[in-house]
Formats: structure tokens, C-alpha cells, sequence
């Protein structure tokens, strides 16, 4: 649940990451953007305007409100959090119903979610309420378009609270949750450098794809979204084990836990979205809506540095706004057909393509050295976290560094990491061998052997060494942890086995 925080709250420019900061200026660096915007060719000036009155059309005919005052339509104190009886919400979900080809129902599990919801994620849902204005135009666009209700652009909202950075315990990825093997079945881009799983506009397409498939199989949107959830095989397997039920209440005791709050928890959102307004929920106003981003392809391989600093605008927004690109590059191989497009707000759009040759070749400090001569000798592997493991010990295992795991994945100094849990590792694909060690490298005394540490030993390397001794084992013995410094030289004792 915590990880769903991280992205939100960097939509509402409230980051709690550390991200480089290319637009915190001196008074120097001030002037010295200020220099360079000067330098830019202007956008042109008809084109401009044009931009301006169509964005301004749009917005006064649909008008967009985050004044509390205006939402509030029930005059309700500010910190009230509204109570109603069954048969309230009972004909509210009936209402719902006459509207939507999906079986919304009220029971108990669904009384719970609300509840839930409302009440200790009321804070998350307001976010979500703003993030809205940004994703469920675009939801909405791919779901009509296949002609499937509208109503699962919730879905994500259950997902990932809207979260594109997000990866699961399990190792599903991105807003609408993809693992590995579905995310390339769907036929999005997976590599060292790009994750179209983060991609909103591209995991969407996906999503609904993937949900039409699975409609297509049951013939239930309840099954269907039990099956997105689980897997068509535990959903099959549910069945059988109730003699062939087709209905998603029926089979619930033979699914996942999950999956049996599951559905319940998108009935929840999809009625409290509906109702905010009875249940003094309001949406916090978003940095960014639908109407003030859009995209542009892009021709050459650019890092977001350049587009940052040639165009004076924040790198942690063009971070935002395309999560789908690991490491703020984007690559662009001239064989390739493929197309990347990045998203921009819409004000820097036409600056960007009247000064699109300025931004390709602005070279600084921070970006001569691109991904590439980065990951050129690396390649990407899932870990999975085993007993006694720490981030510092599969750095060691691996030759990388403890921030690099902890940026690649997500993960929070803080946070901790558990068995099970697989993490993304670019490794180096030919790491030197190893070199060989003769009895000269160990000494034994009362029972135990005294290693000495050779040049680019890890704790891991010397645990392989020994059978049945473990990297974990010899940190204990030796009262060292695993960010410990390993120098030629040093000994360290290991139990003789």
C-alpha cells in the first residue's frame, strides 16, 4: 500500500524521491537558463495562439472545479465522514446497475470495502480523484473504442492507487499491473531501458486488450476481472472445484485471498467515485490534467537532461510524465521502426519542435556520458531475494552498488527487502573471472580457517568457495555487515566444515 504513495504524491509535486534537481538554480544558474531560453527560436506566433484559444475553448465548456466550496453540495463539515444504511447503498449500487453491463452488487464484502475506502483511504482517494484528470479521458478513449464499460478505468485505481512506477511483491509492474510474461504476451517493449508496462497511454491499450480476452472467455465481467486479478487458470480452477458455477460469488472460497477482496474493492471504488460528493470526498488539484500535456515523437536518442535544461523546465516533471523510461533516456536506434514519443506540458510543445536540432545536440557534464556506454556490457536479471539476503549483500553478489538496486527498484532506504521478492539487477554480461586461490589464501586455527581477502573478493564469491557456508554465515562470525569495505589484505575466519 505504501508504495502506491510514491508516484501520487510526486503528481501533486510533493516528491519523496531524490531525483536530480537541474532546475534548483543559483542566482548564476538562473541567469545563465535565463541566457540560454533567450537563445531558443520562438514558437510560432499564429501556431501559439491557436494552441492558447483551442485550450481555452475546451476548458470553458468543460469547466474543471477543485473549490471544496462549489463540491460540497451537502454543506457538510469538512472532517465529517458520512454514515448510510444499508438500503441507501443498496439503491445507489441498483442505480449503478441500470447504467452499466456490470453485475454491481451490495453484500457484506462490498459494505467492508466501502468502509474501508471512505474511511482510512479517504486520503488517497482525493489524490486519486485529482491524478482522474489526467488518466480517465484517455481510460475512457481505449475503453470506448472497444466498446467495453467505462467503468473499469476503476480498475487501476484498485491496482495501483494510479501509480506507473509501481511493482508488486510479485513483480507485477505499472498502473494496471502487468507481470513480465503478460506484458510481452500484450506486445509491450521490455528492456534495459524502457518498461512499456509504465507507459499510461501503452499499458492502457494493453489492459483493455488483455480485459476484452478475458470477457471474451467467461462471458462475466465479474470472472473476467476475478481472472485479470488471479489468472484464467486459478478462475478454472474455482470452478471445477464448485462443479462448474459460472458466478463469481459462488467460486470466491476457491480463489486467491486477493482476488476474493478483489472485486469486492472495485464495486467499493467505482461507488464511492460515483457518490464523493455524499461521502465528503474531494479531489486535490493535480499538477497535471489531460488538457495542459501532450506528446511529441522523438527523432534522435536525447536524455531528459537536454530537454530540461535547453528548455528551463523541471526534470522531475518530465520524469512524471514519462515513467516508462528507466533511467530518464530515451533510446532511438536509426534501423528501428520503432517510434517513442515522450509527453511534455502542452506550454513547451512548440518550443520543443522549433528547437528540436538545439535540444538533440546540447551537450553538458551531466549528459556527455549517455545510458548506453552506462549498460553497454550489462544485462538484466531477476533476483529473487532468499533468506539472510540484504540489498548489500546481492550488490556485493552482483558487482554493483547498494543505490544502484535501491534506484532500479524503487526501494527507499528504509525499506526493507523479503525473501521471495524479485529485483531487477543490470549485471555486468562478462564480469572477469574470478581468479583462482591456492592454500597460501587461508590459515587454520582451532577449527576455523582465516581467509585473506584478495582484489574484487565479495563475501559472496568467498561464501562459494566454501560448501554449505553462506555469505550471511560469514558476516555473523566476523561481526561485519554487508556494506563492509572487503580490502586486500584483511583476514576473516570461516567455520571449517
Amino acid at each position: 500500500m505504501k508504495s502506491w504513495m510514491t508516484g501520487i504524491l510526486i503528481a501533486f509535486g510533493l516528491s519523496t524521491i531524490a531525483q536530480p534537481e537541474t532546475t534548483s538554480m543559483s542566482s548564476n544558474q538562473s541567469s545563465k537558463d535565463s541566457a540560454s531560453k533567450n537563445m531558443l527560436i520562438a514558437d510560432d506566433p499564429f501556431l501559439e495562439r491557436i494552441d492558447s484559444l483551442h485550450e481555452t475553448q475546451i476548458f470553458n465548456e468543460h469547466p474543471i472545479t477543485y473549490n471544496i466550496r462549489d463540491l460540497n453540495i451537502h454543506k457538510l463539515p469538512l472532517d465529517s465522514i458520512p454514515v448510510y444504511s444499508d438500503s441507501i447503498l443498496q439503491l445507489r449500487m441498483q442505480d449503478m446497475n441500470a447504467f452499466s453491463p456490470i453485475e454491481f452488487t451490495f453484500n457484506p464484502k462490498v459494505k467492508r470495502c466501502i468502509g474501508l475506502y471512505g474511511t482510512n483511504r479517504r486520503q488517497m482517494l482525493s489524490k486519486v480523484m485529482g491524478m482522474a484528470e489526467l488518466y480517465f479521458p484517455m481510460f475512457e478513449e481505449e475503453l470506448e473504442k472497444k466498446d467495453l464499460p467505462l467503468e473499469l478505468k476503476y480498475l487501476p485505481i484498485v491496482e495501483s492507487a494510479l501509480n506507473n512506477t509501481v511493482r508488486s511483491r510479485a513483480g507485477a509492474v505499472g498502473m494496471w499491473q502487468f507481470m513480465y510474461r503478460t506484458g510481452k504476451y500484450l506486445g509491450l517493449e521490455i528492456n534495459s531501458y524502457v518498461d512499456e508496462r509504465r507507459d499510461p497511454v501503452k499499458s492502457t491499450k494493453a489492459a483493455v486488450k488483455y480485459l476484452s480476452y478475458l470477457h471474451d472467455i467467461y462471458d462475466d465481467w465479474l470472472l473476467a476481472l476475478a481472472a485479470y486479478n488471479a489468472g484464467p487458470g486459478n478462475v478454472n480452477k474455482a470452478i471445477r472445484r464448485t462443479g462448474g458455477k459460472k458466478n463469481f460469488w459462488a467460486i470466491q472460497y476457491g480463489l486467491p485471498r486477493e482476488t476474493r477482496n478483489y472485486v469486492p474493492s472495485f464495486m467499493a471504488v467505482a461507488y464511492l467515485l460515483n457518490h464523493s460528493a455524499d461521502h465528503n470526498l474531494y479531489p486535490v488539484q493535480p499538477k497535471f490534467e489531460i488538457r495542459n500535456v501532450d506528446t511529441v515523437t522523438i527523432r534522435e536518442s536525447i536524455h531528459f537532461n537536454q530537454i530540461a535544461q535547453v528548455l528551463c523546465i523541471p526534470y522531475k516533471d518530465i520524469v512524471f510524465l514519462n515513467p516508462q523510461y528507466k533511467i530518464a533516456y530515451v533510446p532511438i536506434k536509426k534501423s528501428d521502426s520503432t517510434r517513442h514519443t515522450i509527453t511534455l506540458p502542452v506550454s513547451v510543445i512548440g518550443d520543443f519542435l522549433a528547437n528540436e536540432t538545439i535540444i538533440y545536440n546540447y551537450k553538458d557534464k551531466k549528459v556527455e556520458k549517455t545510458p548506453i556506454d552506462i549498460y553497454a556490457n550489462r544485462s538484466e536479471i531477476i533476483h529473487r531475494v532468499r533468506n539472510g539476503e540484504s540489498v548489500g549483500l546481492i550488490a556485493q553478489r552482483y558487482k554493483v552498488r547498494v543505490s544502484d538496486i535501491r534506484e532500479w527498484n524503487n526501494l527507499s532506504s528504509k525499506k526493507y527487502i523479503h525473501p521471495g521478492q524479485k529485483l531487477v539487477i543490470f549485471a555486468k554480461k562478462n564480469p572477469s573471472a574470478a581468479k583462482g586461490y591456492t592454500i597460501k589464501d587461508e590459515q587454520t586455527y582451532n577449527g576455523y580457517l582465516y581467509y585473506t581477502i584478495r582484489s574484487g573478493d565479495t563475501l559472496w564469491d568467498i561464501a562459494k568457495k566454501y560448501k554449505g557456508i553462506s555469505a550471511s554465515d560469514i558476516m555473523k562470525l566476523n561481526h561485519i555487515s554487508a556494506r563492509k569495505i572487503l580490502k586486500p589484505g584483511m583476514k576473516i575466519k570461516i567455520k571449517s566444515t
